[in-house]
């Protein structure tokens, strides 16, 4: 049976495609444009403010459904992008991600992409003893 840390590097490969990549927060930006502070989102969202910290300055490593949703209803964001920026330290690397979204948009997922959902599955399938 695999282990956990098995599933957590499958999803690090992913994320390290692309090199280097950072979701980087625009929290600030929408608190600075509602004329709030992060104690009054706290307060509007009841969400911790040491939560919301971590948040607006990338320190969270996962991130709460609920609690997104708890902010953009907040803050009448309808669109994770208003909150959320994928950045390439390569820019090369950013290049390539742009184009590739391109083609993906236009004939849907290439043949390396389905090998590699493949590959994944079965990983995915030992982990959670499935046949």
């Amino acid at each position: 049976m695999y282990k956990r840390k098995n599933i957590i590097e499958l999803v690090n490969d992913t994320i390290m495609t692309f090199g280097q990549v950072k979701v980087e927060c625009k929290l600030q930006e929408k608190i600075d444009e509602m004329d709030i502070s992060l104690i009054e989102l706290s307060h509007l969202t009841g969400i911790r403010y040491a939560s919301l910290c971590d948040l607006k300055n990338n320190k969270k490593v996962t991130l709460n459904l609920q609690h997104l949703t708890a902010i953009m209803i907040a803050l009448r964001i309808q669109s994770f992008d208003e909150l959320f920026t994928l950045t390439f330290e390569d820019e090369e690397q950013s290049k390539m991600f742009s184009v590739e979204s391109e083609l993906y948009k236009k004939n849907g997922l290439p043949h390396d992409a389905i090998e590699q959902m493949k590959a994944n599955k079965e990983i995915l399938d030992k982990h959670y003893n499935k046949k």
